[in-house]
């Protein structure tokens, strides 16, 4: 490597890390502010059984896979002492937080394939963009399934370029973890191979000089690389082998997925992903739009198999980047199921080849006028994306005109949690009082009252229904009204958009309550 270009590397590695302190600064502020989601809250549930009983099973028919809520106990025992009833949404949403901003440092081991050029705008597009920010703030699988992919891709390119084994095994060990993390990795798993595919067969026909990827596919390397692989998958699905019908599971489980894929009520129309790019206007709301990644994708693309005279990429890499993009996009937005962050997936192989689109079109200009106003454009563009992150996860962080707030919990969620303690605090047996749920969806409640130990949940109104508290969907008050002896003080709260919940009090605890507490503290309530 000439000095120009080592002195290249260290200023686009410097920038790098200065980009990873900006990514952290729009991520992590207010991380507890957002209530919970229905998933957060599921998958915080489940994490926090893990963390008190030390066991995990993996269910083929929900919740995915194990790596999230393993790579979770770190963050509580550090955070709650283990203690997952102390542990706190900071506690869970730590996890993502820390993948989002590890999506901005392997940038580094891409660098010499794609340019160091390249690499700090698609590291400062990583940091700013209203998605990759809004969902690197969220306790689900998604961030971590992008991260293991790119830690894949980029495992492998540096087995391409270095041809060292342990490179090999590294690109191994992701594929693991991405299986590991959610089933929909076989759609990466799928494009990858055809993107590998597509990539060879141009290089086949390519007289640059450089190692063939059909060179690289040597059997010794790529053995030891699916066996970690497989080493990393079965003990994760295993529950470090204390559940051998684990990885069994992780495979029949697609019978349950590919049902699901056909759609319910998160069907969406093929367009829906990149309309969520592209524009996104609702109301008098601010106008989201992340196009200028997806225009320099296509730029990205395009300069991916076009004659480049000095360019610093490497366009095996580019090439292979842009099929595995384009591939996936297709994919995900032909299966019918859809929720927006599923997107991420593709949406940060298009913020790759934006890295490249930017160097291209600014190498494009015919002069240097020209090329200084067109880096002046991109600025300019990528200073109104900062502006949307910071009003995504801000004012409108779960506010329905907002594309990525997808049927978030409303701020009535911590207000009916915070009632029902300070209704516990008059009661005789305190966080061990008896609370009914009659719901069929009572999320992400289950996670609020994590603290109480005897809370009930039924579908149907039981028989027997008295109780200090009862929470139940508004279609089933008539019975409860003909079925309950106590006299009820009635409350009213939001789990969700178009979702309510009525809650009963038992007047005596209602009297004891409102005495205890200052005339600012009360809420009005539905008499």
């Amino acid at each position: 490597m000439s000095a120009a270009n080592m002195s290249n590397r260290h200023i686009a590695i410097g920038i790098v890390l200065a980009i990873v302190l900006l990514g952290f600064a729009f991520r992590l502020p207010r991380l507890a502010q957002r209530p919970m989601h229905t998933d957060e809250a599921v998958q915080a549930v489940k994490t926090g059984e893990l963390a008190a009983t030390g066991h995990y099973i993996y269910d083929p028919n929900e919740f995915h896979g194990p790596t999230l809520p393993y790579l979770s106990l770190p963050s509580i025992w550090l955070h709650a002492g283990g203690d997952s009833v102390r542990a706190t949404a900071v506690t869970y949403r730590i996890v993502p937080f820390i993948f989002g901003l590890g999506l901005i440092l392997l940038m580094i081991a891409v660098e010499d394939g794609l340019g160091w050029r390249a690499v700090m705008v698609a590291a400062g597009f990583t940091a700013i963009s209203p998605a990759m920010t809004y969902y690197s703030r969220y306790y689900i699988h998604e961030t971590l399934l992008v991260f293991f992919s790119f830690l894949c891709i980029a495992a492998g390119w540096r087995y391409v370029v270095t041809k060292k084994t342990r490179w090999a095994v590294a690109c191994g060990v992701s594929l693991g973890l991405m299986h590991a993390t959610k089933e929909t990795c076989i759609l990466a798993f799928a494009s990858f191979a055809a993107a590998l595919v597509l990539t060879v067969r141009i290089e086949r026909h390519d007289g640059g000089g450089k190692a063939k990827p059909s060179e690289l596919l040597k059997s010794k390397p790529i053995l030891l690389a699916a066996g970690a692989g497989l080493a990393v998958s079965i003990t994760l699905f295993s529950s470090f082998f204390t559940n051998l019908r684990g990885p069994v599971d992780s495979l029949l489980t697609y019978a349950t997925y590919l049902a699901r894929a056909g759609g319910n009520e998160h069907t969406h129309p093929p367009h829906y992903y990149f309309k969520l790019l592209l524009y996104n206007r609702q109301g008098s709301a601010p106008i989201w739009s992340e196009a200028l990644i997806v225009i320099l994708a296509i730029a990205g693309g395009i300069a991916a198999f076009s004659k480049r005279a000095e360019a610093d990429d490497d366009p095996r890499l580019v090439r292979f980047l842009a099929f595995y993009t384009l591939i996936l996009a297709i994919v995900y937005s032909a299966i019918p199921y859809k929720t927006p962050w599923n997107m991420l997936s593709f949406f940060h192989g298009m913020i790759l080849l934006a890295g490249v689109g930017t160097v291209s079109c600014i190498k494009w200009m015919p002069n240097m006028p020209t090329k200084v106003a067109a880096g002046i454009l991109i600025a300019a563009a990528s200073i109104q994306l900062t502006f949307q992150t910071c009003r995504t996860n801000d004012r409108f962080q779960i506010d329905r005109r907002n594309p990525y707030v997808y049927a978030h919990a409303g701020r009535d969620v911590v207000r009916l949690a915070t009632r029902i303690e300070g209704i516990s605090g008059n009661h005789p047996d305190g966080f061990k009082m008896f609370i009914r749920f009659v719901t069929t969806d009572p999320w992400p409640m289950p996670w609020y009252l994590r603290a109480f130990e005897q809370v009930g949940y039924w579908s149907e109104v039981p028989d027997e229904i008295d109780a200090p508290i009862i929470v139940f969907s508004p279609e089933h008050q008539e019975v409860i009204d003909q079925r309950k002896k106590n006299d009820y003080q009635q409350e009213i709260y939001g789990l969700r958009p178009t979702v309510h919940l009525m809650v009963y009090i038992r007047k005596d605890l209602w009297n004891e309550f409102i005495k205890s507490i200052t005339p600012r503290e009360r809420r009005p309530t539905n008499e």
